[in-house]
């Protein structure tokens, strides 16, 4: 088997927490008396994590302190709310269980923070599987798309980056798997169009986990 570890993303592509975050977002909106967005406007800003979601929507805080103190107010909010609706999609656990099963690793590199990261995988039953490691927004120095995270998941695995692929529906995603020379797949039913996703690459995409093993198992 020439790819020994996948590398996934977290919103978007292993749960859908939009709508979730979405609430909370505006949540934390009313609570400044400012005006709710809309659903789609909020969607476009997952991805590129937590700060760059909040400078998105409250471009006028500029402020340290204060961009701090939003930043723990939305995590209070998120917090409280973030398992309402969010779900594993459909054919994740099947796939991953297939893949361990065979001898492949996994691991988790999210731009959300590790702390709400990893609550969703707990709650979410995510956690009986054999992660390498659930990296998130504030695990090492830098995010994606720098590769850092990637290297950091692969020396953990000890593998190469021709035994990897970065998997995600964000140009984050994209981006990071090509700053570490990894391959990247790109999933369409995430929360980023697929024409700019293509446009950085990717091996190939997925509509849905079924189509997966076969695209992996498609590739040079």
């Amino acid at each position: 088997m020439k790819t020994k570890l996948l590398c996934f993303d977290l919103d978007g592509t292993l749960i859908d927490s939009a709508k979730d975050i979405a609430s909370a977002i505006n949540r934390t909106l009313r609570e400044r008396q400012k005006h709710e967005l809309p659903f789609e406007v909020i969607v476009s800003h997952i991805g590129q994590g937590l700060k760059a979601l909040l400078g998105g929507v409250f471009p006028d805080i500029l402020d340290v302190r204060e961009q701090e103190h939003l930043l723990e107010r939305f995590l209070e909010i998120y917090e409280e709310d973030m398992t309402r609706t969010t779900t594993v999609y459909p054919g994740v656990f099947e796939f991953l269980k297939s893949w361990v099963a065979s001898g492949g690793q996994i691991g988790i590199i999210t731009n959300k923070d590790e702390r709400p990261a990893q609550h969703l995988v707990e709650f979410l039953g995510l956690r009986k599987l054999p992660w390498v490691g659930v990296f998130g927004a504030d695990t090492w120095p830098e995010r994606k798309p720098s590769p850092l995270p990637l290297q950091k998941m692969m020396a953990m695995a000890s593998v190469l980056p021709e035994q990897t692929l970065m998997i995600g529906d964000g140009l984050p995603d994209m981006i990071s798997a090509r700053n570490a020379k990894v391959g990247a797949i790109a999933i369409e039913f995430g929360y980023t169009k697929l024409e700019l996703l293509n446009a950085h690459g990717p091996l190939g995409s997925i509509r849905h986990y079924d189509e997966l093993g076969s695209l992996i198992a498609s590739l040079p």
